[in-house]
């Protein structure tokens, strides 16, 4: 029946609709001599000075409703549309002179927002506590301040969501709910790592937009469940000088506080000397350093040869040039246009990063006929351009390219892996020690770059060899050792690990690999 009703209140909407002689402009007018209360809410057309009392026209949405001498449409509708209640009288309601229904709706209320729900939560129902810890979550999780309580965009989400809701003060998240959210979590973690067979550990530090110091350290193992995890154990402010001394006190308290001594961590940092001292000093073993770093630090030294890092200068130089000038840069997209090269923009390198210089040679190269055409342009003043490359300049371009695009290609392969392990290293390893070698067809300065690379990067895994190659063989993807050619090499790993295995006595083979696995599926620090 209610179905119908609704039905019926849509078919009777549409065909107000086409009543050209009833335009919304028109007045509505309520009969003087009806006395229901419901008269309130609807009135009737007026054409040629009468009133078409066919349809009664709801005045708070202009809806038609079909009236015939009876009010209950009327009140139908106001009941369901607009949440408003008039109750019946018992006389006749076919009579319109005797119609002496009550409206029991509050005064001046029926166009208020508040109509449609109920009151406001109370702060101890349960819907507002639970929105309440999805707010902490979101402030958590999404590293808000607590100010976002506070404004007015986010005010406003969540009264469209839920208007019973009314969002507290800020102090109850900083002062009860996050608190309560922390310790919630870190007993969890804690009961977590306390089954763990083994952990890694990953420490790096970093300087904040306020210049405030902080070192941050992360814990990774694999669970009951065979799911490799990883949390942040804690972020701390380190005001004392970051020695390698001071390094190693801050994780062994670490290993304190987390009760994981006992559980023999390995360490994962960047290549720095005082983070080095800080693993032998706090007798962490084995300590890893990241690759990523390892790959970044190789391959500046390879560019920091003074005939490449003469060119990168002078690229610089001229993006530096497009990017301060607002002609040339419009120039410059002429000519892109005319020669249907790519409408990109010049890339500009970061000197931290070596990846940056790559993409601004790529780049530049892409669009080199346009920027020569570009810098020879009768536009620009002279004198304005200051640089000029030669073409032993453009023949060393694409071979510098060529030579350390697999760099690329590594630390973006590292960058977007989700949990990069120390299984990855040798594989990458074995493929840019035969990229990196010396070939007779080489440009001179080509050879010297190669040659730069493979002194800083071939001695820094070294003591690690035998172990980066456990962690291959351990990891399915890289089980084969494909990536080595020397048969008995491969051979004497697989017969070293089959010996660990046969060792572990008494052990269900499932538990004999997880502790193999969390020996070596060491996770690699992302920078």
């Amino acid at each position: 029946m209610y179905t119908i009703l609704c039905a019926w209140d849509v078919l009777m909407d549409v065909r107000a609709l086409f009543k050209t002689n009833m335009a919304e402009a028109e007045n509505i007018y309520s009969p003087v001599n009806y006395k229901s209360k419901v008269w309130q809410y609807y009135g009737f057309y007026k054409e040629k000075g009468e009133l078409v009392k066919s349809d009664a026209i709801c005045k708070m949405c202009r809806a038609a409703v079909r009236y015939t001498g009876s009010t209950t449409n009327l009140i139908s509708h106001l009941k369901r549309r607009h949440g408003v209640t008039v109750e019946a009288s018992a006389s006749n309601p076919a009579s319109p002179a005797v119609e002496s229904d009550v409206a029991t709706t509050s005064k001046s209320s029926e166009r208020r927002i508040e109509n449609f729900f109920h009151a406001p939560l109370a702060n101890s129902s349960a819907r507002a506590k639970t929105i309440n810890g999805a707010i902490a979550f979101f402030i958590c999780k999404d590293i808000q301040p607590y100010s976002v309580t506070e404004n007015e965009g986010f005010k406003h989400l969540l009264h469209v969501l839920d208007p019973r809701y009314q969002i507290p003060n800020r102090k109850l998240f900083s002062k009860k709910q996050i608190p309560a959210l922390y310790e919630k979590v870190r007993r969890e973690i804690a009961e977590s790592l306390s089954k763990a067979e083994r952990v890694a550990l990953t420490m790096d530090g970093w300087t904040s937009c306020a210049t405030a110091s902080y070192v941050t350290a992360t814990v990774h193992y694999i669970d009951d469940e065979w799911v490799l995890q990883n949390h942040v154990l804690q972020t701390r402010v380190l005001n004392e000088a970051h020695t390698g001394n001071n390094l190693a006190v801050l994780l062994q308290g670490i290993c304190r506080e987390w009760k994981i001594g006992d559980k023999r961590p390995a360490l994962v940092t960047d290549n720095a000397k005082n983070m080095i001292l800080a693993g032998a000093s706090a007798k962490m073993d084995p300590h890893v350093c990241c690759i990523a770093h390892t790959l970044n630090l190789a391959s500046q030294k390879a560019l920091r040869l003074d005939t490449a890092s003469e060119l990168v200068v002078k690229v610089r130089k001229v993006v530096t040039f497009f990017h301060r000038s607002p002609r040339a840069t419009e120039i410059l997209r002429e000519i892109q246009t005319q020669l249907h090269l790519p409408n990109h923009k010049l890339v500009h390198d970061v000197s931290t990063r070596w990846n940056s210089t790559l993409d601004m040679l790529e780049r530049f190269w892409e669009q080199q006929p346009a920027v020569l055409n570009a810098l020879l342009s009768r536009k620009l003043k002279r004198g304005e351009v200051m640089v000029s490359l030669t073409e032993d300049d453009m023949t060393l371009i694409p071979e510098v390219i060529k030579l350390m695009s697999p760099l690329k290609v590594a630390t973006t392969l590292l960058s977007e892996e989700k949990n990069p392990t120390i299984s990855m290293i040798a594989p990458i390893q074995a493929k840019l020690q035969r990229h990196f070698q010396p070939d007779e067809s080489d440009l001179l300065v080509i050879s010297q770059m190669k040659e730069r690379f493979r002194l800083d990067f071939d001695g820094r895994y070294a003591y690690l060899q035998d172990l980066l190659y456990y962690a291959s063989a351990l990891d399915p993807r890289f089980k084969d050792l494909a990536f080595l050619d020397d048969n008995e090499a491969k051979d004497l790993i697989f017969m070293k690990l089959t010996a660990e295995v046969v060792q572990m006595n008494g052990q269900v083979r499932r538990t004999c690999l997880t502790r193999l696995s969390s020996r070596y599926s060491i996770f690699l620090y992302r920078t």
